[in-house]
């Protein structure tokens, strides 16, 4: 052999390139990581997404409904209820409005307080139903 030859093998020169088993490992979990997280950021958006359109579409009944019931004209003191296609059971209440402050209506005039509660179950499974509150005044 020749003088020198024992401290090349030694030092890593006849080394092929690439890396080792640990790198490797290192890179996946790396990886594996950031691809759950993307996935828990999709999801919770798709979730949130359809949290959305349940509570709009409650929102469009809700209005809905209040519209009918404002546009028969005659708004009687008491207690209604109904529900409304697939599981939007609703109630409505009709009273007058205590006044806080200075406003003087003529004795022809009387503002009521119409109040329309409303639940709705969302599509999850097994997620508890939600209410839907909406009121509004008016001059009768």
């Amino acid at each position: 052999m020749k003088p020198g030859a024992e401290a090349r093998v030694g030092s890593g020169l006849g080394r092929r390139g690439g890396f080792t088993l640990l790198e490797v490992v290192v890179a996946m979990a790396i990886v594996g990581l950031g691809v759950v997280t993307l996935l828990e950021i999709f999801s919770l958006g798709l979730r949130l997404s359809a949290r959305s359109a349940e509570r709009t579409e409650a929102v469009l009944r809700g209005r809905e409904l209040m519209d009918s019931f404002l546009a028969r004209g005659e708004l009687v003191d008491g207690t209604e209820q109904g529900s409304i296609g697939g599981g939007y059971p609703w109630r409505i209440d009709v009273k007058p409005h205590e006044e806080e402050g200075e406003l003087r209506l003529g004795s022809r005039w009387e503002l009521k307080e119409v109040k329309l509660e409303m639940r709705y179950t969302p599509y999850a499974l097994g997620a508890r139903q939600r209410q839907l509150e909406m009121s509004t005044l008016r001059l009768v």
